[in-house]
């Protein structure tokens, strides 16, 4: 489910731009090169934030407080389930 999740934000995220991109006179400056390589770097960290999470995330079967989850959430980005807890 989170690989499906992670194709279905990357196409989301980069099909109106490649859509763009080839209907307007842009490709002729070529910057697909710059394109492929900033879409390559965002695919690479949104899987790496995605592994990270299923790794280090422990999902409890109670509502408690678990301070010691906390800084997993910041720093993921997490906010809507800090908020939650």
């Amino acid at each position: 489910m989170t690989v499906f999740h992670f194709f279905n934000c990357a196409i989301l995220t980069f099909g109106p731009h490649a859509v763009y991109y080839s209907a307007t006179p842009l490709s002729e400056y070529d910057t697909l090169g710059t394109s492929v390589k900033a879409a390559i770097a965002y695919l690479g960290t949104a899987l790496v934030k995605l592994v990270c999470l299923a790794t280090f995330l422990k999902v409890s079967e109670n509502d408690c407080f678990d301070p010691y989850q906390l800084p997993v959430y910041l720093c993921t980005g997490e906010t809507e389930r800090v908020s939650s807890v």
